[in-house]
């Protein structure tokens, strides 16, 4: 049995770093403004695409405590993501 369950760290440590190459590639594809603007405006969402896959890949490999990782730095990412834009749109 393998009791190797990963470590938290790691899990932040990866979302964190994608969310980094996300908001980079975002500002590159800036010269497609619709495209750019929902890639860095919309990260709370866009990053469903690249954390659920390695989410599963960690869940199916026992690695549990890396797949929470994952998921409390997307769940902080999505947060600040929200009261970014509750903050912007609320002083209207």
């Amino acid at each position: 049995m393998n009791t190797d369950e990963g470590q938290i760290a790691l899990g932040l440590l990866l979302c964190w770093g994608l969310n980094i190459g996300e908001v980079i590639f975002g500002f590159l594809m800036l010269m497609v403004p619709v495209l750019g603007f929902a890639l860095i405006g919309g990260i709370g969402i866009v990053q469903l695409i690249y954390v659920l896959p390695f989410y599963f890949s960690f869940k199916k490999q026992g690695k549990t405590d890396t797949a929470k990782g994952l998921v409390i730095a997307a769940s902080m990412t999505a947060l600040l993501n929200a009261a970014c834009w509750g903050a912007v749109l609320g002083n209207k």
